[in-house]
């Protein structure tokens, strides 16, 4: 095709129907500047610059040339540029007689005759495998993202939802790259690629994790409660700070995160908070803020809408339960809940899950489960030197307890027990220690899965270990209800358990656990570095 004759000609045309028209001559030409893909290297241009607009027109009205779709009208096709459309060079298109019948047609597109179409690709359409879906114009081949001038933006043409390229392959996210990952998928797992939900309140630090559904709290919701400073004058600043929990719910509504001072004179909070959405109440750095229930109620109850997080707070010597889960859920760590007038924690219909907690020397025992509610334990200690209390008992739900040391009291009228139950299908306790001052047994639920613990008669669990149980030789301090091992613990208790992948990775301080599945390992939450 000779293109400066054509352009001559449209230019005369032009000058004779402005000359009619009465109009002022002028200048016109359709040659592509030299910018576009016709005067470039055509399809290969085009793929570079948008995998998803891979072919060159020399007659549309496109910036740069390139459209989605090969043009029907091979004298508008340049696929391999150079001012020549397909019909002058398709040297880069390598078609031939595809079908083998002698008539020059397109046949496969391979070009070879054979049929089989596993020849150069044309464009995006034509790469069907999934590890390479990109084609590179220039060499005719299907190529992964990493193969493409922009691996990012070839990933994003190709799915938006995928938008890093990642050793070849368009993943969510990469180190360094995590624009993809909002909302409840805020954190971005590496070895994936893959953008998940927060699961530990470290991953959020500029407010918290909301554990339930995976989202970083908004750090715009996070506020400072002292009771040093004055009800109604702050703002909730650490410099001028609310002066109760129930006056920094009040202010912020369903959605909060509390840092809770320490009062001075080890003086606590008196409060009786119904959570009813997502809250979150840590202790401030180096401080042990108390609260205590108020008006003959727990200082905190989950409603059924209700989500707690709550971390580094001790909840002692309230007028009934320290904390109460009824329907809601509560997430529980490193906290203190003693000397309350009944239970420690009362979970009704709802679920708590406890990790590197305290839950000792509560008058009416420690954790009672009910209404189908649901306990997961791990790394803590429960019950105490209370006679006549059960530390565990789940009268209708569930349990999980793993590396937890259970330990009931003496026996002056009832029947105290480490762990008891109704009907213990649902209730599984392992590589903890269960135990109790009283003769009565200390394990009362029958069907429970009771495996690689250490407790006073495997008669009726043999898959423990069995020792007979000394509390003052055994822990630190069994009436305050320390339960960390004394040196002169049984050295059974050392191996019992079995640790397996899954199973927390350090003790109730920290302590880091043998993380090797199937090995041996301290029973109960604590273990001796």
């Amino acid at each position: 095709m000779n293109r400066s004759h054509t352009t001559l000609t449209l230019q005369a045309a032009a000058l004779v129907i402005a000359f009619i028209a009465g109009a002022a001559p002028a200048c016109v030409s359709e040659t592509p500047p030299p910018s576009h893909c016709a005067n470039e290297q055509g399809d290969a241009t085009c793929a570079a610059l948008d995998p998803t607009t891979p072919f060159c027109d020399g007659c549309g009205s496109a910036v740069a040339g390139c459209v989605a779709e090969q043009p029907a009208d091979d004298s508008c096709y340049y696929a391999c540029g150079g001012d020549n459309n397909i019909l002058d060079d398709e040297s880069c298109v390598m078609t031939g007689d595809g079908d083998g019948d002698g008539d020059g047609d397109m046949g496969d597109g391979d070009g070879d005759g054979d049929g089989d179409g596993d020849g150069p690709c044309m464009g995006p359409a034509d790469c069907t495998d999934p590890d390479l879906p990109f084609c590179d114009m220039a060499s005719g081949e299907c190529v992964a993202c990493d193969a493409t001038p922009d691996g990012d933006a070839s990933c994003v043409g190709l799915d938006p939802a995928t938008p890093v390229c990642e050793g070849g392959v368009c993943v969510q996210c990469a180190e360094g790259k995590v624009d993809a990952c909002v909302d409840t998928t805020p954190i971005c797992d590496l070895d994936a690629g893959a953008c998940v939900g927060c699961s530990d309140h470290a991953q959020c630090p500029e407010s918290a994790c909301n554990l339930a559904d995976g989202n970083c709290f908004d750090p715009a919701s996070v506020v400072h409660v002292d009771g040093d400073y004055g009800c109604g004058t702050g703002d909730g600043s650490e410099a001028m700070p609310f002066c109760s929990v129930g006056e920094a719910l009040g202010v912020l509504g369903l959605e909060a995160v509390v840092i809770l001072h320490e009062i001075d004179g080890n003086n606590s909070y008196q409060e009786d908070i119904v959570v009813q959405g997502a809250t979150a109440t840590f202790s401030a750095a180096e401080e042990n803020p108390i609260l205590r229930g108020s008006n003959g109620k727990p200082a905190l109850t989950v409603a059924d809408s209700g989500n707690l997080f709550m971390q580094g707070i001790a909840v002692v010597s309230g007028p009934t339960s320290g904390v109460a889960v009824n329907g809601g859920q509560a997430w529980i760590d490193e906290c203190r809940i003693n000397s309350n007038t009944t239970l420690g924690v009362s979970i009704n219909g709802g679920s708590a899950t406890i990790r590197r907690s305290h839950i000792v020397n509560n008058d009416g025992g420690g954790i009672l489960v009910d209404g189908g509610g649901t306990l997961v334990l791990e790394n803590s200690f429960v019950g105490g030197n209370i006679p006549n209390t059960v530390s565990i008992e789940i009268l209708d739900g569930s349990m999980d307890a793993a590396f937890s040391t259970i330990v009931a009291g003496a026996n002056d009228f009832g029947m105290p027990a480490a762990l008891r139950c109704t009907d213990g299908s649902d209730i599984s306790a392992r590589n903890s220690i269960l135990v109790a001052s009283a003769a009565d047994p200390e394990i009362q639920c029958t069907n429970a899965t009771i495996e690689d613990n250490v407790i006073e008669d495997n008669e009726s669990f043999p898959n423990n270990t069995a020792v007979n149980f000394n509390p003052n030789e055994w822990f630190v301090d069994y009436a305050t209800g320390d339960f960390h091992l004394s040196d002169s613990h049984p050295e059974g208790i050392d191996s019992a358990a079995t640790w397996q992948l899954g199973d927390p990775g350090t003790d109730i301080d920290g302590d880091p656990r043998p993380m090797t599945d199937n090995s041996s390992d301290f029973a109960g939450a604590d273990r001796v570095p």
